[in-house]
């Protein structure tokens, strides 16, 4: 899968190569109780050692980062760019899991290789970014820096002021002149989330089912073994079809591992319809707080809404000239900054659209590709078994 969301600006990943070359699990000795976590080693090859210094960075690097580290690094982005789609971490923990008897556990060495895997992608999505690919902190986040989250500082603090505040208001006001844009975003998140998640509930329920079908064969395998024992003239052929038996059940379990890689795949998006949403939240925020600042006049009524929102009331502003005047340049600051916004934001969206067609598509035809031979596998065991019974005759 192509892990950009690559434009044909220029991008870090088209100077530098990012992989996650091992997980390491590590055990907390502060604690009088054992507690292990997982590191993963970072490792960043600069094409040129000229760019690499221009950029501040070395031309080869290692850093240790846990998952924490990870969400930290996700949030400062989501805080600094809100008009993006931020790539999506891979999950904590297993969702949708086929084996309803498993425990999720973190632990587990297929969970971790895989989120080793999503954490790459994830950078490598960070990497073909234009914007976030060059920000301070991913740099230092990849780079061999134990003070990069001095970098991971909150910028955007009107849309949480603005959060705070929307949520005292009445909910019919939020909704006025929407931008229908970015409403067809949110209901086409809405549909994709909804869709997922059927696919992965319906596919988890049908991937036991043919896990149990075919953990059957083992019995099978075992009383074809006995049968061989028994009955001489026919033992080495029954002994065969006991061993096809075997094969079946055997092969299910790395079958069904290996169609987890792809379906954590659609489990990204899954993730990425909650970045959508983040998205939106952040146009409706600011397309709010600009429609306040619009609405407001020198009525009673939203003297209050003022005094709350900047401190001063309509009758202080219309007794002072410089009042009225940096009331004026606050909406003028924000129609600037909500019009900057839309365009960005749309742009990007439209990269991520595009992105996420071809995706899906390859997820699509990894899938069926993977279907295809592992049917084929089944169908071969099963002419095998077939010609085994026939030789007894």
């Amino acid at each position: 899968m192509d892990n950009s969301m690559e434009s044909e600006t220029d991008t870090l990943i088209s100077h530098a190569s990012i992989s996650i070359t091992e997980a390491d699990k590590r055990m907390n000795s502060t604690l009088s109780l054992k507690e292990y976590y997982t590191v993963y080693i970072i490792e960043t090859k600069i094409d040129s050692e000229t760019w690499a210094e221009s950029k501040g960075m070395q031309k080869l690097s290692l850093a240790t980062r846990r998952y924490t580290d990870f969400i930290t690094l996700h949030n400062h982005l989501g805080d600094k760019y809100p008009w993006v789609v931020i790539p999506p971490l891979p999950e904590k923990k297993q969702t949708f899991m086929w084996n309803s008897e498993a425990v999720s556990d973190t632990m587990d060495p297929d969970f971790v290789d895989r989120r080793r895997a999503g954490l790459e992608s994830f950078l490598k999505r960070l990497a073909g970014h234009s914007e976030l690919g060059y920000d301070e902190c991913f740099l230092k986040f990849l780079g061999e820096y134990d003070n990069w989250m001095d970098y991971a500082k909150p910028l955007n603090s009107i849309l949480k002021d603005t959060e705070l505040t929307i949520k005292t208001m009445n909910a019919s006001m939020r909704g006025k002149n929407s931008d229908k844009r970015f409403e067809a975003i949110q209901t086409y998140s809405n549909k994709l989330q909804g869709s997922i998640n059927k696919i992965l509930t319906y596919r988890a329920k049908q991937a036991e089912r043919l896990y149990n079908v075919d953990m059957l064969h083992l019995h099978y395998g075992r009383i074809f073994s006995e049968l061989s024992a028994i009955d001489n003239d026919i033992g080495d052929a029954v002994q065969r079809t006991g061993h096809y038996m075997d094969t079946i059940a055997s092969t299910i379990s790395p079958a069904l591992e290996d169609e987890e890689i792809i379906i954590d795949q659609l489990k990204e998006y899954l993730a990425f319809t909650n970045s959508l949403h983040t998205f939106v939240k952040n146009h409706d925020l600011l397309h709010y707080n600009l429609n306040q600042l619009n609405s407001m006049s020198s009525n009673k009524e939203t003297s209050g809404i003022m005094s709350r929102l900047f401190g001063y009331t309509v009758a202080a502003a219309d007794r002072d000239t410089a009042a009225k005047e940096a009331f004026e340049n606050k909406k003028t600051e924000a129609k600037a900054n909500y019009e900057e916004f839309v365009g960005k934001s749309l742009k990007n969206y439209k990269e991520f659209e595009r992105q996420k067609d071809l995706d899906l598509m390859k997820i699509l035809k990894d899938y069926v590709a993977f279907q295809t031979k592992y049917a084929q596998k089944g169908l071969q065991t099963w002419k095998n078994i077939l010609h085994s019974i026939q030789s007894i005759e």
